[in-house]
């Protein structure tokens, strides 16, 4: 009889859902620049890591011809387990967060968006205001290990 009961076939959704150990996730984003007045600024940010409350990482600013003005630091920004499930799924995120100078500490503050365009990858849009305005990055994202 036991042997009758483990042979029932289980249901994709009865099967146990694989899950993902947040220390192993990983959120590459690609390259990204805008214009400022006479210049341009380029944006690299290193692979985020996420620890179910925050997404960790490093950023690196050059700022052409402006090169006294690059920097780079810290990045911090805030994505909730919720945040991650919605995007998997297909549904867009709002995130804000900061950027923290290595050089002098200063702090700067970031808002964003991250609009899916599949259920590991999409577009993403960095917006920081500076003393000498707003910037904008608009780029893309993926997930990976």
């Amino acid at each position: 009889m036991l042997f009758a009961l483990l042979a029932i076939p289980l249901h994709a959704a009865d099967a146990p859902q694989p899950v993902r150990e947040h220390p192993s996730l990983r959120l590459f984003i690609d390259p990204s620049s805008t214009t400022v007045s006479l210049g341009k600024v380029s944006l690299t940010v290193s692979p985020l890591t996420h620890n179910g409350k925050v997404l960790l990482g490093d950023y690196q600013i050059k700022v052409v011809p402006y090169f006294y003005k690059n920097e780079k630091g810290a990045l911090e920004l805030e994505f909730s387990d919720e945040m991650e499930q919605k995007l998997l799924n297909g549904v867009a995120v709002k995130f804000s967060g900061k950027a923290t100078n290595s050089k002098n500490g200063k702090v700067k503050e970031i808002v964003g968006k991250a609009s899916p365009t599949a259920n590991d990858r999409g577009n993403v849009t960095f917006s920081i205001l500076t003393k000498n305005g707003l910037m904008v990055f608009n780029t893309t994202y993926h997930f990976g290990e």
